[in-house]
């Protein structure tokens, strides 16, 4: 019997002892003394029920304010991309790749080749939600941007973007994704003909796939177009509207 009462948790043995003096303090003082008289023995019997019903009801009030058992939470806090992210899912990633300038605006296209640096911190603000195949959530990215030109001239640029993306869920390990969003960009490159400005703005959006090695690690690829203008500020102002081609890897937790 020893044993058994060994093995019963802490936290138990402290529910037990922070309740029982209050509740027979406070029995003490609401049971009326009892009567020698054999015809109050039904009422006492009754009073003594309520009483004890009441103690069993402020006990089960305190046992449910207790924390979740670490079972419990460790299920709360399983990732399963197969299911979808909810609301509280951090992301971080990188991706990198390559991006080629094309006429849209204009006769000509700019000439502009270069390799974006992506780095996203992301979170997920909703819950999964709808219903199949736009079954998913959204998530918002900050994205640090780094950028190295090839051409017309050897130089970089760096920025900062805010991006939307929705997650679909597919019941599998491939989540594919399509985000957008908007940004600034700082370069050290002037096209006399297109834009001639070194800040400028970033329009950026496309579709990607995530397929998940394990439950928090995922190998990313993306294409996207990438638009950039000074919003008028400065004359040339075509813009540079380019392709890009990424891959990288996410981890979410």
């Amino acid at each position: 019997m020893i044993n058994g009462l060994r093995r019963i948790p802490v936290c138990i043995w402290l529910a037990v002892f922070a309740i029982l003096p209050p509740a027979i303090s406070w029995a003490e003082t609401s049971i009326p003394p009892l009567s020698t008289d054999p015809g109050d023995t039904s009422q006492q019997a009754v009073t003594l029920g309520r009483e004890t019903e009441l103690i069993a009801a402020r006990t089960l009030a305190f046992a449910s304010t207790e924390d979740p058992s670490p079972v419990e939470k460790r299920e709360k806090q399983t990732l399963r991309p197969e299911e979808g992210f909810q609301s509280g899912t951090w992301h971080l990633g990188v991706k990198s790749g390559y991006g080629d300038s094309h006429k849209i605006f204009a006769g000509r296209e700019p000439g502009v080749n270069f390799a974006p640096l992506f780095f996203q911190i992301g979170y997920t603000v909703t819950d999964v939600h709808g219903p199949f195949p736009v079954r998913g959530s959204l998530e918002v990215i900050f994205e640090p941007t780094f950028m190295f030109i090839s051409e017309p001239a050897k130089t970089f640029g760096e920025g900062a973007s805010i991006l939307l993306r929705y997650n679909f869920v597919t019941n599998t390990r491939w989540v594919p994704f399509f985000e957008a969003g908007v940004g600034i960009l700082h370069w050290n490159l002037h096209i006399p003909r297109d834009l001639n400005s070194q800040l400028n703005f970033a329009i950026l959006a496309g579709p990607g796939v995530n397929y998940f090695l394990t439950d928090n690690l995922a190998v990313t690829g993306q294409v996207g177009l990438h638009h950039l203008s000074n919003g008028g500020r400065r004359s040339p102002n075509v813009g540079v509207n380019s392709s890009m081609y990424l891959l990288g890897v996410s981890y979410y937790f």
